[in-house]
């Protein structure tokens, strides 16, 4: 056994973050076959033994694998499904392109020992070659951190499976499941991107026109583990609430219970108050319906970012508020920067997300799922009796249905979106490497992967027992930074600025393709090479406009939809050259700039009028 192939392999393993733990499996037998491979005559659970590799020709295996996939003919996100020794993973390396990236999945440990002591990892190992070894959750924890990369994401229209027939044999049933998998987080990906430029204008609008707000809020740093082993209750609004919310109460005073905002009118009527209430979604109908007119005890904190409608901060104007920051989004990340003591959480797309995110930053445990179905009833029924957004789907005719498994295994429907928040809310039980629980109370719903199942009676009469101190003795109220606030003022102004600046050149580029079509491809069935020429100096001048979006943090965020959507679709048409797939390139070019140009022209009215209105408010503080 060779020492320092081993130290070198280690080595290896740290840069992608394991450990030399890897190696100290069993290492089992290595045999020969008759091309001259390595191979492993692996023995399974139930006792039959197989060849990892073909024990006579593993060159005329890879081409029965390699047969009906285009590797050469493009750009493609690739999955193998075992690391074996190697062997194939070197095959399909040797011939992919340089944008091409390949994932390495292997759950046996015995087989990642057996190639740490006898194969060379470099050979295998580079820039576009990313590793993903362990149990089912520290697979998919590991895929989900990857694809969100611009450069992965873009990919993922042409994802490719390569499987080794042994590993079919061993694991057919696994490799069915992990694929399933793979492939809702390759959906959640694409549902945290988002499509809506309008959508995500209105947020920006929102989040400026609530600075005030924002200035006069503590940072959320201060509550950092605040609340240590402290059971929290996320109270959401499925239909399942009316079984078990009246035990609530029992809670009160020994636990805090974070509600949504679409929970607020059922915990009312049964004498519930929240410690928070959790809000996220941009839209006027979130204040009509659960904000507007309704007398929303002092006592309960706002948590949550400065997304939403300002008409609810209004509404709240005698609450405390906790306005929190999302980590990772351009424009929140942003304001952070100016605020200043780093006001950032984590969250997803729902309030829940947001109080479950709020839990486990204040250190709260356990974690309590309560009304969380994340699915209709089998009648179609949407939400608990006395929300008013309370619906009773069709499911035969909605085309928005989609199914997951409850908690009594058999499926409900849900909608595509209360999906996405069920992937979200597994993705991170599954990464969180402390020792907390989750526990669903629900009673009812969609199964959360990774959650306890217990009644919520027993859940508060096990944990609830010592007195809580309140959310909102905690919460303090701060002036408003004038600095700060004239420092945001002037960074509006420079984003009309860079905004001007990539409309201006999105305008040009559009000029250019418009010529293009009109001059060189229209009625053309075949292009001339001085054709070919001319069009491809036009289409590299593209980049002039993307450099611009993705020089910056602010427009590469508003901008990443359109732009991933146009670079999957053009990796999509594969590397082949002709003329069909020239026009369909332009055309997606074209709608691509397109609406960087839109999307510039709204947004520089929006922020236009907000920094006039701020410089107002300047002058009369003057």
């Amino acid at each position: 056994m060779d020492n320092q192939l081993l130290k070198n392999n280690i080595k290896i393993l740290k840069m992608y973050g394991y450990d030399e733990e890897l190696t100290k499996y069993p290492v089992l037998d290595i045999e020969k076959n008759r091309e001259g491979y390595d191979n492993i005559h692996y023995q399974t659970e139930d006792g039959k033994k197989i060849y990892i590799y073909s024990k006579y020709s593993i060159e005329r295996e890879w081409q029965m694998i390699e047969k009906n996939i285009d590797i050469e003919g493009r750009d493609a996100f690739y999955i193998v499904y075992g690391l074996g020794l190697g062997h194939h993973i070197k095959k399909l390396k040797s011939k992919i392109s340089g944008r091409s990236i390949i994932c390495i999945i292997e759950k046996n440990m015995d087989i990642i020992s057996t190639y740490m002591h006898t194969q060379d990892l470099s050979e295998i190992i580079d820039k576009n070659v990313f590793l993903s070894f362990g149990n089912d959750e520290e697979i998919i924890t590991q895929i989900n951190k990857k694809i969100f990369a611009i450069n992965t994401m873009t990919l993922l229209g042409n994802i490719t499976n390569i499987i080794l027939p042994s590993y079919y044999t061993i694991y057919g049933d696994w490799i069915k499941t992990m694929q399933n998998r793979i492939l809702d987080v390759v959906r959640h990906a694409y549902f945290i991107l988002g499509n809506d430029m309008e959508d995500t204008i209105i947020g920006i609008k929102n989040n400026l026109e609530n600075i005030n707000v924002l200035l006069e809020s503590p940072s959320i740093k201060e509550f950092i583990n605040s609340y240590v082993d402290v059971p929290l209750f996320i109270v959401s609004a499925g239909p399942s609430l009316d079984k078990n919310v009246c035990e609530l109460k029992k809670a009160q005073g020994k636990s805090l219970i974070i509600a949504t905002d679409a929970a607020l009118s059922t915990l009312k009527k049964n004498g519930i108050t929240p410690d928070g209430v959790v809000s996220i979604e941009r839209i006027l109908m979130t204040y009509e319906k659960f904000y507007k007119d309704k007398e929303i005890d002092s006592k309960t904190v706002f948590i949550g970012p400065p997304v939403v409608r300002p008409e609810i901060f209004e509404t709240l104007k005698n609450n405390k508020k906790l306005i929190c920051l999302r980590q990772g989004e351009k424009i929140n990340e942003w304001l952070n920067d100016i605020v200043g003591n780093d006001r950032t959480l984590h969250m997803g797309s729902s309030c829940a997300h947001i109080a479950f995110s709020f839990g486990r930053y204040i250190g709260a445990n356990p974690i309590v799922f309560v009304g969380q179905d994340l699915a209709y009833t089998k009648e179609g029924i949407t939400h608990s009796n006395d929300v008013e957004v309370k619906d009773k789907i069709d499911i035969e005719k909605d085309k928005n249905i989609a199914f997951v498994k409850g908690i009594d295994g058999d499926f409900l429907p849900t909608s595509k979106a209360f999906k996405q928040f069920l992937t979200w809310f597994e993705l991170e039980i599954a990464k969180d490497k402390e020792n907390r629980e989750y526990i669903d109370a629900t009673e009812g719903g969609a199964y959360i992967r990774g959650t306890k199942l217990m009644p919520l009676k027993e859940t508060i009469e096990k944990y609830c027992k010592d007195t809580v101190i309140h959310l909102y003795d905690k919460v303090s109220v701060c002036e408003r930074n004038e600095e700060k606030f004239n420092k945001i003022v002037e960074e509006v102004k420079k984003l009309i600025e860079v905004f001007e600046e990539i409309k201006k050149e999105s305008e040009m580029h559009i000029l250019r393709l418009n010529k293009l079509q009109t001059k060189r491809i229209r009625d053309k069935k075949e292009f001339s090479l001085k054709d070919k020429e001319k069009i491809f100096k036009v289409i590299n001048q593209a980049k002039t406009v993307e450099n611009l979006v993705i020089k910056n943090d602010f427009a590469r965020n508003l901008f990443q939809a359109p732009l991933v959507t146009a670079t999957t679709m053009i990796r999509m048409l594969g590397n082949t050259i002709n003329e069909e797939n020239i026009k369909k390139n332009v055309i997606i070019q074209r709608k691509m700039v397109e609406s960087f140009y839109v999307g510039c022209y709204s947004l520089i009215e929006v922020l236009t009028d907000i920094f006039q209105k701020m410089e107002k408010k300047q002058e009369v503080r003057v």
